[in-house]
């Protein structure tokens, strides 16, 4: 009986289409992407190409350690976490890999999309060898009849016992803990002291695939502490000072132009603007370029702050705000409390800031007490306005504050931060200063910089998080925050791009606020 052509030549490309799946992790990936998104079309770019190619040469042998930085939501971690071992387990049916993200959730749900891949009717028909056993199928943990298996967990697990031959870190860091000191030197003991002595009974290859988030984040301490590691670094844009050097498999990025966007079709020009508004300046280059700033004077740009002309009278306040941080010492060498005063209001359709006052010092707490109230007694404007309230962070020497100054009839309100560190919240408030709304006096005496007073602020702002102090800092970022949620500064996403302006300032000591 003959073969209808139409027939032979479905069979055809269906024999072709496992061949080459079987022989190639990008053609793997692009065939088995129904399974795990269903309904989406796969998009092919050069970046995923590059991915795999570099993966297949850990699974040949060619690369024993690599390191991927590239941008989120670019399918690093479905390549890595979800398809290679799949793919490997074809080649390789007793591989045993471990697999760790900053959140165990994350880990598992990988590890999950990877056994939905082996259990689908499209994996089966074509490699029914690699079958999941029976009885030792776990959310975080499964193994298969050949003997290989996969094993799932967060920075932290331990995974005693399990020997592993190809390890698998996929975001180390959470984007929003990565500022802070112990939560990524948490990561840091872990990856030295954990899994490092993990699998070299088997001689694992390692993979980390994550976005840069610190200069000292686990891809900082690859660079910079431990070497051997194949460095694939891919940034959002391409920039032709940054090129890096081929990687060991002759891999070099194709673009040549500078600004060229890593994967235009799902992250065109708009969509990456809008991107590194949100981010900040510090944030959109590290987890879009994969250069993260140093920390001293790379959060809070200076230079975005803008002069208000002495010229000019002050606008009209749609809200005044005192922030305060307080601390409980007379001692120079301690902590000072500090104040900032703000008005808020809009100017040429952008809702803005305007810094009315500066000040800290180190008081004990009857005298930060008589202090607070007799900076309530302070008017701003043309008006004589006072503030509208008082902010005060809600912590030990804050709480004293807040009750005393609700029984002096003083409307005060508690700022509570979460579990957002000074450097986590400077973070948070570093894209409102990037879209140049926050606005400082300009001195009469000395124009075209700010106005004395205000100067401590300012280089204070500039040095950190590595100044002497940070209590000014912390007044700013609350007050940004708090103003950001009420709907006292403008969305990140209704902000045009404005030009940036170069702004000189003196180091001169705080004189009279209301002088210039």
């Amino acid at each position: 009986m003959a073969i209808a052509p139409g027939i032979l030549l479905g069979a055809i490309k269906r024999e072709k289409d496992y061949r080459d799946a079987e022989d190639s992790l990008f053609e793997f990936c692009r065939h088995a992407w129904h399974v795990i998104e269903p309904g989406q079309e796969f998009k092919s770019s050069w970046h995923l190409e590059a991915i795999a190619e570099h993966l297949e040469a850990i699974a040949s042998g060619d690369i024993k350690n690599l390191l991927v930085n590239i941008p989120p939501g670019t399918s690093k971690s479905i390549f890595v976490s979800v398809m290679l071992n799949a793919w490997w387990w074809i080649r390789e049916p007793s591989l045993r890999v471990f697999s760790a993200s900053y959140g165990e959730s994350l880990a598992v749900r990988d590890a999950q999309k990877t056994r939905a891949i082996i259990l689908s009717d499209w994996y089966q028909a074509r490699w029914p060898d690699v079958r999941i056993k029976k009885g030792e199928d776990q959310k975080a943990k499964f193994d298969l009849e050949s003997g290989g298996s996969r094993m799932a967990t967060g920075i932290g697990g331990k995974a005693t016992g399990f020997h592993m031959d190809l390890k698998i870190v996929d975001d180390p860091h959470s984007a929003k803990t990565a500022q802070s000191d112990a939560e990524r030197q948490t990561a840091l003991d872990w990856f030295d002291q954990t899994l490092s002595t993990r699998g070299v009974s088997r001689d694992a290859a390692t993979v980390v695939v994550m976005q840069r988030l610190h200069e000292r984040d686990i891809s900082g301490h690859i660079i910079d502490d431990i070497g051997g590691y194949t460095h694939l670094m891919l940034p959002m844009r391409y920039e032709s000072a940054m090129k890096k050097p081929k990687t060991s498999i002759g891999f070099e990025d194709p673009r040549t132009k500078d600004g060229e966007l890593l994967w235009p079709e799902l992250f065109p020009e708009k969509v990456v603007k809008s991107l590194e508004r949100n981010l900040g300046e510090y944030g959109a280059s590290g987890q879009l370029q994969q250069r993260p700033s140093p920390a001293g004077g790379g959060i809070l740009k200076t230079d975005h702050f803008q002069l208000w002309s002495s010229d000019r009278s002050l606008p009209h306040f749609d809200a005044v705000i005192q922030s305060w941080d307080t601390a409980f010492t007379e001692r120079s060498t301690g902590d000072p409390s500090a104040l900032t005063a703000w008005g808020f209001f809009t100017y040429e359709g952008k809702k803005c800031a305007l810094l009315l006052d500066a000040f800290n010092d180190n008081l004990g707490y009857p005298a930060l007490k008589a202090k607070v109230i007799e900076e309530w007694g302070s008017t701003y404007g043309e008006a004589k306005r006072r503030s509208d309230f008082i902010l005060v962070e809600q912590k030990a020497s804050g709480q004293s504050i807040i009750q005393d100054m609700r029984v002096a009839g003083l409307p005060v309100k508690p700022y509570n931060p979460g579990r957002a560190d000074k450097v986590t919240r400077a973070h948070m408030a570093a894209p409102i200063l990037e879209t140049d709304c926050i606005y400082v006096l300009e001195s009469k005496a000395r124009p075209k910089q700010f106005v004395s007073w205000a100067t401590k602020f300012v280089k204070e702002c500039e040095l950190f998080p590595n100044g002497a102090h940070d209590d000014l800092v912390d007044t700013c970022t609350q007050v940004i925050i708090y103003a950001r949620d009420a709907n006292l500064l403008a969305s990140l996403e209704n902000i045009e791009e404005d030009e940036e302006h170069a702004v000189d300032y003196s180091s001169k000591s705080r004189g009279n606020p209301y002088t210039q």
